[in-house]
């Protein structure tokens, strides 16, 4: 064993890691269009990415933005967010 080789196991390791966060990254931006997700998943994986809430003003210029990236109509966004904002039963 040499010194280089612990550093060569860390490189590895680290690319290794830049490999699997950019596959989970890819699988989220899949899931938050699936039509198989509903619109409150799809939502919140947007969220996930983006590290960010859903605006609480329905006109927040974002809004459209999430639309767009979720694949939804900006009434189902708007529908979200509305439901959201529902006391808990």
């Amino acid at each position: 064993m040499t010194i280089s080789e612990p550093l060569f196991d860390h490189r590895a390791r680290l690319e290794q890691e830049q490999r699997e966060a950019a596959a989970r990254r890819e699988r989220a931006l899949i899931d938050q269009r699936s039509p198989e997700n509903s619109p409150d998943a799809r939502v919140r994986i947007w969220e996930r990415l983006h590290q960010v809430r859903l605006p609480r003003d329905p006109a927040h210029p974002v809004m459209a933005r999430v639309a767009e990236r979720t694949g939804l109509d900006l009434a189902e966004v708007l529908e979200v967010q509305r439901l959201r904002a529902q006391p808990a039963a």
